[in-house]
């Protein structure tokens, strides 16, 4: 990698800036609190785990909110501390966790809904170029009616095997699961259980893929 001589510069001169606050016995660190203190001041962190691969690292959520308690604006996504498994810390995909909800506009120079980001469950009907908007109730029960009709017409109950007789093996090769690791440990073993009970056999998740 080619580097300027400005770019040298720029580096070795933050750096030596850095070393002479240390050796002059300056601390940043209160400093660095104090800044985070008065960017989330009287707000409260919501715990939350980041969407994204099957670590479950923990996120701290601050927004803010009116009299009443309805959100008003995200203000900011954290690394939690007192997460075991991150420890405060946070990927460059969890870090970004903030522009799922929000985007700044160079335009206003502000953080503004992001137009992207889906609100409502989307369903595009078989044959059609637009998704419609649909509530949760219909959008659970279409997803249930799917799964009986798929699993009901794609039901094997017995299996031939090497010798010519034939095995009980209750399995459906037409439903797969893909989990997420919004799932904790409990809830991933509850839906396993009743992927098994419908008969899936493909039950894969989203942070091998």
């Amino acid at each position: 990698m080619k580097i300027t001589r400005r770019q040298f510069l720029k580096v070795t001169g933050a750096s030596a800036t850095a070393m002479v606050a240390a050796d002059l016995g300056f601390d940043l660190k209160p400093t660095a609190a104090a800044i985070r203190t008065l960017r989330i001041k009287n707000v409260k962190g919501v715990p939350t785990i980041c969407p994204y691969c099957g670590s479950g690292c923990g996120l701290l959520i601050y927004s803010e909110r009116d009299a009443a308690g309805n959100f008003v604006k995200l203000l900011s996504v954290e690394g939690d501390p007192d997460n075991p498994i991150n420890r405060g810390n946070a990927c460059a995909k969890g870090s970004a966790l903030f522009n799922l909800r929000e985007i700044y506009d160079e335009t206003t120079h502000k953080q503004v809904p992001n137009p992207k980001r889906a609100t409502k469950p989307l369903y595009r009907a078989p044959g059609s170029e637009k998704w419609e908007e649909k509530d949760w109730a219909w959008t659970i029960d279409r997803i249930a009616e799917k799964i009986k009709e798929t699993r009901d017409s794609s039901f094997i109950h017995k299996e031939k095997i090497a010798n010519g007789s034939e095995i009980i093996v209750n399995r459906t090769e037409k439903i797969a699961s893909i989990g997420g690791s919004a799932l904790d440990n409990e809830e991933a073993y509850l839906w396993s259980k009743l992927a098994r009970s419908l008969g899936m056999v493909y039950l894969e998740t989203q942070a091998r893929i």
